[in-house]
């Protein structure tokens, strides 16, 4: 990735990547990349030319949905309403990638493993929300597609688009009045990311 000119061309690199989540998910019946979370672990990349390779990350990843709006109830006022939903998750991106110049693009998907979840309402009623009956799957398989700039010497710049190829939660397993659609639940995210290149 990114080799210097006159330098030779090294079969593997590896990289240390610190970042951020930027996400929503679909079929929650909010809007907009409001949840921020860490995106961070190691990359290691295999060269086969000066513009062609493959890299396999190994990442912490936080996903999941936010959303608040001023409400009015009978029963406390103007109150602030608020949902949550954290989907955290150890994830394996596997992407193809072509350089040209200081630009990289690449191309794949990434399968993630669900560590945890918590996802709760703030309202003025009581919200049930099971952790068995309202679980999220274990896996989530994401189409992505970014582009990394050369910044310095051995950092670069990365953005990444995701979004799952499967449901995270399929539509019976989601609260009551909380889904929007019936095709279940889906994570849709950007990251913006450093990358450390050793």
């Amino acid at each position: 990735m990114f080799a210097k000119e006159g330098e030779d061309l090294k079969k593997f690199t590896g990289a240390l990547v610190m970042g951020l989540n930027f996400s929503q998910v679909d079929g929650d019946s909010y809007w907009g990349y409001h949840k921020v979370g860490l995106n961070a672990g190691a990359q290691v990349f295999i060269h086969f030319t000066p513009s062609i390779g493959i890299s396999m990350e190994l990442l912490y990843t936080r996903k999941g949905s936010r959303a608040a709006t001023v409400t009015e109830s009978p029963y406390v006022g103007t109150y602030i309403w608020k949902y949550y939903m954290d989907v955290n998750y150890v994830e394996v991106p596997i992407m193809l990638h072509y350089t040209e110049g200081k630009y990289d693009f690449e191309l794949g998907a990434s399968y993630a493993r669900l560590i945890n979840s918590n996802e709760y309402v703030i309202t003025d009623q009581p919200v049930n929300i099971d952790a068995v009956g309202n679980r999220f799957n274990i896996s989530d398989i994401d189409f992505t597609v970014g582009l990394t700039r050369h910044l310095y010497k051995n950092l670069l710049a990365n953005i990444r688009y995701q979004y799952s190829l499967t449901s995270i939660r399929p539509p019976e397993r989601i609260p009551i009045g909380y889904s929007y659609g019936n095709q279940g639940q889906f994570n849709n995210l950007f990251n913006l990311r450093l990358e450390y290149v050793f």
